[in-house]
């Protein structure tokens, strides 16, 4: 029924009432609209929605407050990725919760939930945290990517006709000047490269078993470029031959955070594996199998054993050694470590660069991108990315063709 209302606070406006039955009960729902014909829409609009409710309210509605819904969500989401992963879903929550909050409207329902709040939430954000800033994989961009997968998930069931957030959403909110240029990692030469890996070996060779783990770990990953968290957890029975080359197969990687195994690699299943680089160097090869026998005698002299079976398990701590959850080597230790020996090695980071073991990383990558006898598929699957992120994050012009370019131009 569509009436006009003629007197009191919403005078002017018509009123739309319709009587469905809900659960076997007839229930009166009443809205209002602005013109006569947005009340007729609205009450054809009712009456479709409510004529599937005949059995029951679903468990969402547009209705549904977004803050319990989301944390229900949230909830759900837990119980299928990894705790690293729940942490920044988690935080996202967080964010909502607070927001909410200081804008007095913790029961917003979904239906009114457009664009403009997550542009006014994303810029709230900016605003009030300092050290944020606007770029891809930041707190921002991420936690935005979390409400979108949310919102879709609404439109796979029906529950809106719309995502409040569009792609390209950090585009959208923000203008070109607000954005930051990112984090640049160090980008090796091949040089330099040469320089470190003899530094490592010198040390390396010099130094005592407990002190050499660090030493030997940044030199095989000179040869992998893997992620540290990969690194941290190589054991020594995967290294394989594999189609004619000794390469590490891996399954797992490591919480720092937790400071236990994450139970699979980066955003995959348990149980999935890959094969990392060849490393085509002998030498390597017998160091690692010569520190399998100097890593098993330093233990022995203790009554200790190496129960994870990993190669850069951290000596120095006996206690989580003698523990069911032992140790590898920490990634800051590593990283302190590649900056010393870069240092006695004469190589200076490029400025506004970031030295780190990801630097390694961005080095075979962008070797393994500009070499076009490798496709960009065997490359991705050695490194454990896919094509877009390989070529987009990693794939940087190696500093020996940028060089030979500029001496080629001439004008």
């Amino acid at each position: 029924m569509i009436k006009k209302i003629l007197k009191g606070e919403y005078k002017g406006l018509w009123s739309v009432r319709i009587q469905p039955t809900v659960n076997g009960k007839r229930t009166s729902i009443t809205k209002r609209a602005k013109t006569k014909l947005e009340a007729q829409k609205l009450e054809i609009d009712l009456k479709v929605k409510y004529a599937g409710y005949k059995n029951g309210l679903p468990s969402i509605t547009d209705e549904s407050k977004f803050l319990v819904e989301y944390t229900k969500y949230v909830e759900k989401k837990a119980q299928s990725i990894t705790a690293t992963t729940n942490r920044s879903w988690s935080y996202s929550l967080t964010l909502l919760n607070e927001y909410l909050k200081k804008e007095n409207e913790t029961d917003i329902q979904l239906k009114d939930i457009d664009q403009h709040f997550f542009n006014d939430f994303a810029h709230w954000y900016i605003k009030n945290h300092p050290k944020a800033s606007v770029k891809k994989s930041t707190v921002i961009d991420v936690t935005l990517a979390h409400f979108r997968a949310f919102f879709t998930f609404l439109l796979d069931k029906a529950v809106l006709n719309i995502n409040p957030i569009p792609r390209s959403y950090l585009k959208l909110f923000f203008r070109q000047s607000d954005f930051s240029t990112g984090r640049k990692w160090h980008l090796f030469s091949k040089d330099e490269v040469a320089a470190l890996r003899k530094e490592l070996l010198k040390e390396y060779k010099s130094s005592t078993v407990a002190n050499s783990v660090s030493k030997l770990a940044l030199l095989v990953d000179t040869y992998l470029g893997l992620r540290p968290e990969e690194l941290q957890v190589l054991k020594f029975d995967q290294l394989v031959k594999y189609e004619g080359s000794y390469t590490f197969k891996i399954d797992n990687s490591w919480s720092e955070k937790d400071k236990k195994p994450n139970g699979s690699l980066k955003d995959r299943p348990k149980g999935a594996y890959r094969y990392c680089l060849p490393i085509k160097n002998n030498e390597i090869i017998d160091l690692i199998k010569e520190f399998q026998i100097k890593q098993k005698k330093y233990l022995d002299e203790y009554g200790l054993k190496n129960t994870s079976g990993y190669i850069f398990l951290n000596l120095h701590n006996y206690r989580s050694i003698s523990s069911n959850n032992q140790l590898p080597v920490t990634q800051g230790s590593l990283n302190d470590k590649l900056k010393d020996v870069c240092s006695k090695a004469g190589i200076e980071k490029q400025e506004n660069s970031v030295l780190a073991l990801y630097s390694l990383r961005v080095y075979l990558s962008s070797l393994l991108g500009n070499d076009n006898r490798i496709s960009n598929m065997y490359a991705c699957q050695r490194m454990g990315n896919t094509i877009q992120v390989f070529l987009s994050t990693y794939v940087k012009e190696n500093r020996e063709s940028y060089k030979q370019n500029s001496q080629l131009w001439s004008c």
